[in-house]
């Protein structure tokens, strides 16, 4: 037999390639001195796995993350005016350009109630010049635009939507609540601008009307003229003749003018009705078909749709009709 003598390359082809070493000397394995980046550095200790050797560039840099990504976010904007509110970035209008895009600062009357004078201080408006004077502030017309904005598409005092008021989370552009005489009546819009005049932005946090005890302010807040106080007011006070109550009642929260008493007393007076046929109804699938339960029915079920009646009579009206 004769026996194959190795070669040079026939050894170096089944050795695995060696990386070169350098002498070290024990000692200085052993040395607790600071260790030294010699540029060999594992992929490890970068953040990368031995995985990302076998994916594209593009996949490993979209799994880092980004600087932009570990930055702490941006606080969301909760909505209700601030006095360090300015202009959005990009946004160049002037004075004159924000007052025409405003309806409600654009109709904001003078009454003494609405204290321009003040409102001018809180946002930081010049009063001693006219709002659209090209030397204006602004920012400080903005941020009164704001402010306006914010009350008139305020909701009712009891948190419920103001619909006639309110479309689509904008104000109708007016502050209403001003008296004949130039007061603001407390629980309107303008009552509630007084307030901000008077206290600043720490007065603005929920988003709708100040409850009030005042009867001339109707629940979306505005107000009700003599006529249909005084109509209420008997609606109030008649409330055991549901019909009568119910029409005075329709008149006293309706928009005012012939039109909308006609209108109200057309609720009131349908209201009265519905509730009266829906007791009739109860009454005879209750086994009290007979004209004496139908009529006992019939006047429990007016009772109990009655606005201005004590909610104490309209729940036993409700359970006896």
């Amino acid at each position: 037999m004769i026996l194959a003598k190795p070669t040079a390359l026939s050894s170096s082809a089944l050795r695995p390639s060696a990386v070169p070493s350098t002498s070290v000397n024990p000692k200085q394995q052993l040395s607790a001195g600071p260790v030294q980046d010699t540029g060999t550095r594992s992929t490890l200790a970068r953040g990368f796995s031995p995985l990302d050797s076998f994916e594209p560039a593009a996949v490993i840099n979209r799994r880092q993350p980004s600087p932009a990504s570990m930055a702490a976010p941006a606080p969301q904007a909760s909505g209700v005016p601030s006095a360090n509110d300015k202009r959005p970035a990009g946004d160049t209008r002037t004075a004159a350009q924000l007052v025409d895009d405003s309806p409600v600062l654009k109709k904001l009357g003078r009454q003494k109630d609405i204290k321009f004078e003040q409102l001018c201080k809180q946002t930081g408006v010049d009063p001693k010049l006219d709002l659209k004077d090209p030397k204006q502030n602004a920012d400080g017309v903005y941020r009164l635009t704001k402010v306006l904005e914010f009350i008139d598409s305020a909701k009712a005092s009891t948190g419920g939507d103001r619909e006639n008021k309110v479309q689509g989370g904008k104000g109708d552009g007016n502050i209403e609540g001003i008296t004949k005489d130039g007061d603001a009546r407390h629980g309107t819009e303008a009552g509630m601008l007084k307030d901000f005049a008077e206290k600043g932005y720490s007065f603005l946090g929920e988003h709708q009307l100040p409850t009030t005890k005042d009867t001339h302010v109707k629940a979306d807040g505005s107000n009700k003229d003599n006529f249909q106080w005084a109509a209420g007011e008997a609606g109030k006070a008649l409330w055991f003749l549901p019909g009568v109550s119910n029409v005075l009642t329709g008149i006293g929260n309706s928009e005012g003018g012939f039109k909308g008493v006609l209108e109200g007393a057309a609720t009131g007076y349908f209201n009265t009705l519905k509730g009266a046929a829906e007791g009739v109804i109860g009454s005879i699938t209750k086994g009290r078909a007979n004209p004496a339960g139908m009529i006992f029915g019939g006047v429990m079920g007016a009772l109990g749709s009655t606005e201005a009646a004590p909610q104490p009579v309209k729940d036993i009206a409700n359970l006896l009709g």
